[in-house]
């Protein structure tokens, strides 16, 4: 496949003054929608005790075709890379945490969080099912059951001044996380985004500790990588 074709990454709707800094969000479902133009993606309110975040999901590439999902309606993981009764248990809110060779992020490709084999092509995940209709199934869900809470990994994007209102949702100010997918194995223009234990993924957990999760690459990204997080093998 070719690599040469990165548009369909485009970020909608980010303010110009982005601060990235990478972590984990954890709060409750206030709504979701899914917001077209030709880089999709599905954008989530969740908020944060008195903080309100838009939490921005590649649901489709440009041409339907190049963003990968493992969506798993019942995730189990023994990885104690991530816990994830704890971060539900925990104090809600943004929490930065460090990437790299010595992060404490998560990382599709060493955590043994999922077999990432597994990821298939978006829209045809779950044959004529799209991952929009998916999400729009589970934040229903999350928004009726009082002890949902949602954990995000990404990066965060926020306007520097705090009057700024969110173009989805309306709160102020604006802010929340994207690149809520794999962020190494990159070559070309996104190589510069590459890094270890700072990947991007969503769960939902709902009483009684079942666990939604979403885990998104994109099919020119490589599945093996340096301790950097450059490709060593891309796929084709």
């Amino acid at each position: 496949m070719s690599h040469a074709r990165h548009f369909e990454r485009e970020r909608p709707n980010f303010p110009g003054s982005v601060q990235a800094r990478y972590g984990v969000l954890v709060g409750t479902v206030k709504d979701g929608v899914l917001q077209g133009g030709k880089s999709p993606h599905y954008e989530i309110w969740v908020a944060a005790g008195e903080q309100n975040f838009r939490v921005a999901v590649n649901v489709q590439s440009v041409d339907g075709s190049e963003v990968l999902a493992h969506f798993d309606p019942k995730y189990v993981t023994s990885s104690p890379a991530l816990d994830i009764a704890a971060l539900a248990g925990g104090p809600p809110g943004f929490s930065q945490r460090e990437t790299g060779p010595d992060g404490n992020g998560i990382d599709y490709l060493r955590a043994n969080l999922f077999d990432i084999t597994t990821m298939q092509p978006v829209p045809d995940l779950g044959g004529n099912v799209s991952l929009g209709n998916l999400l729009d199934a589970q934040i229903e869900r999350a928004k009726a059951d009082n002890r949902a809470v949602a954990i995000v990994f990404g990066n965060e994007f926020r306007d520097g001044g705090t009057q700024s209102r969110d173009q989805t949702f309306g709160f102020t100010p604006e802010q929340g996380l994207h690149d809520i997918h794999m962020m190494q194995g990159n070559a070309g223009s996104f190589e510069r985004d590459n890094t270890t234990h700072g990947d991007g993924a969503l769960f939902i957990r709902f009483t009684g500790g079942e666990t939604v999760a979403l885990f998104i690459r994109f099919a020119t990204q490589g599945t093996e990588s340096d301790d950097q997080g450059n490709p060593t093998a891309i796929d084709r």
